[in-house]
């Protein structure tokens, strides 16, 4: 069998054409390939963003929670605070401790008189102060026995004297010695 170069040329061209076809269909098939690809992955990053956005959300919403929350927390521990004073205050305003002076077994009279620190208290040497430092937190009084109340202030001053970082208030008959409840609340 004699091949033309007629025939040749015709199955050259045709073998040329199909090759052809066939790497359009490839390319053609790769191109989808990567725009499918390429779809899924723009899907994909459009979730993951609209997710971040999400998430900036709430975290916007949960700091705005956390500042508002630490704003109460201080409020409350302000209030806290503000109780526990006013509730040592009360406490110290409610315990009085009582100094009693003078000869117990005379026929004297019973005097009152408050004992408060003076201005130079906390300047003094320890050994310089009557009893501890701390009782002169609390409310202190002085019942004194005396046959009049010039003898009961002398005898409360000897005691307590303003050498000892104290001060006393005038003193007045056991009877006409102020309520410290009354004085409490009245405060």
């Amino acid at each position: 069998m004699v091949i033309s170069a007629e025939f040749l040329g015709m199955l050259l061209l045709i073998t040329s054409a199909a090759a052809l076809g066939l790497s359009i269909v490839i390319d053609v098939g790769r191109v989808s390939a990567e725009k499918a690809r390429e779809a899924m992955n723009q899907r994909l990053y459009d979730k993951k963003r609209a997710a971040l956005a999400e998430w900036r959300q709430k975290t916007e919403r949960k700091r705005v929670d956390l500042t508002t929350l630490q704003a109460r927390l201080t409020e409350f521990n302000g209030r806290r605070q503000k109780a526990l004073t006013e509730l040592r205050a009360l406490e110290f305003s409610k315990i009085e401790l009582v100094h009693e002076l003078g000869d117990l077994e005379s026929d004297g009279d019973v005097y009152w008189a408050q004992l408060a620190v003076g201005p130079n208290f906390n300047e003094l040497d320890r050994k310089d102060i009557v009893f501890s430092r701390q009782i002169w937190e609390y409310r202190n009084v002085a019942h004194i026995t005396a046959p009049s109340a010039e003898q009961a202030h002398a005898t409360v001053r000897a005691s307590f004297s303003q050498r000892n970082g104290l001060i006393c208030s005038p003193v007045v008959p056991l009877a006409l010695a102020p309520d410290p409840e009354a004085e409490a609340t009245a405060a």
